[in-house]
């Protein structure tokens, strides 16, 4: 097991862990309001709460931290505020659309608390319907310092989401980085060994790159890179995986699909990027090719595989460029 999956694994697991004794905490509430003097346990739970708003805050950012989808936990952010406040209900609103609910509207006047670490103008705001009565003022505190504190916890996963994917792109082109895409094909691999379905790998590579990087710069160069991406992207299905390895080469990752059907797709985009154009002004257009080769799984490892696909391109590049070359016979 990698160190990344070994992260998420113990990730995935402290986030069952997190929402598992907060949901044992809610469901002990609700428990206890079916039977006799519901009502005065009820009151007890929301004290304990209230007393001890921390625990259960560090629960949810635990849970939080170990998430790559924040949102999905807004509805927990909401219940844990509901019961420790004794709302209602309650709602998570994002410029007015619903992401959660939960418990019913009071009819009182609502409070409303921008779900932000700074902005008081937040997009997303939590809504408590609070009891007949409304709040004391000491509620009404609790219940912003929960929602601010549960603020932080969001925003540190969202930035931790920023960092996981940063670290398995490539900055240039927003395709799969080579350690990323590496990753892909083994898991695919694996896949394809146990349901006996087809796998096929395309590499490819943009004809005389160095031209286009000696002649007009590298920004240029780089734009030549985008746009390729771009290309690759458009033809592919979202089943499929396109990452860049470095520099002009890129490969794609074609699951379920033969060698006669990767020759197809690879066909597909070597014509898109014959008939793209790179314009850099009204007089200077700039046209490129590229060369692809491809190879299907046969139950050879990953790095033959590679190779294999490899020797493809090569015969491409060695055959006048611009072309499709497979392992095997389409």
């Amino acid at each position: 097991m990698t160190d990344g999956n070994a992260v998420l694994v113990l990730a995935v697991l402290a986030t069952l862990v997190a929402v598992g004794l907060l949901a044992w905490l809610l469901r002990d509430a609700r428990a206890q309001e079916r039977e006799p003097g519901a009502r005065i346990d009820r009151r007890r739970h929301r004290m304990r709460l209230q007393r001890e708003p921390r625990e259960a805050l560090s629960l949810l950012g635990n849970a939080l931290a170990a998430t790559h989808d924040p949102r999905t936990l807004l509805p927990v952010i909401l219940e844990v505020t509901v019961e420790a406040t004794g709302a209602e209900g309650g709602r998570v609103l994002e410029r007015g659309r619903e992401l959660a609910w939960v418990g019913a509207d009071s009819g009182e006047e609502p409070l409303r608390i921008p779900l932000s670490v700074t902005a008081e103008d937040s997009d997303t705001v939590v809504v408590l319907h609070p009891p007949r009565g409304g709040f004391s003022e000491d509620t009404v505190q609790l219940a912003r310092w929960l929602v601010s504190q549960a603020a932080i916890a969001l925003e540190n996963a969202e930035l931790h989401h920023v960092v996981q994917r940063q670290a398995m792109t490539d900055e240039l082109t927003g395709l799969a980085n080579r350690r990323r895409f590496m990753e892909a094909l083994t898991a695919e691999i694996d896949r394809a060994e146990r349901f006996g379905t087809g796998l096929t790998l395309v590499l490819a590579d943009i004809d005389d790159f160095k031209r286009i990087n000696d002649g007009f710069g590298h920004h240029v160069g780089d734009e030549a890179l985008r746009r390729f991406a771009r290309l690759l992207t458009a033809e592919l299905r979202d089943i499929d995986v396109a990452g860049r390895l470095g520099g002009e080469e890129f490969a794609v990752l074609l699951p379920e699909t033969d060698l006669e059907g990767g020759f197809i797709a690879a066909a597909r985009i070597r014509r898109a990027v014959e008939k793209s154009e790179l314009v850099l002004s009204d007089r200077i257009r700039i046209r490129f090719t590229a060369s692809l080769g491809l190879a299907s799984y046969e139950g050879d490892a990953a790095d033959t595989l590679l190779q294999r696909a490899d020797a493809a391109l090569y015969k491409a590049k060695a055959d006048g460029k611009n072309r499709v070359s497979a392992a095997g016979t389409v």
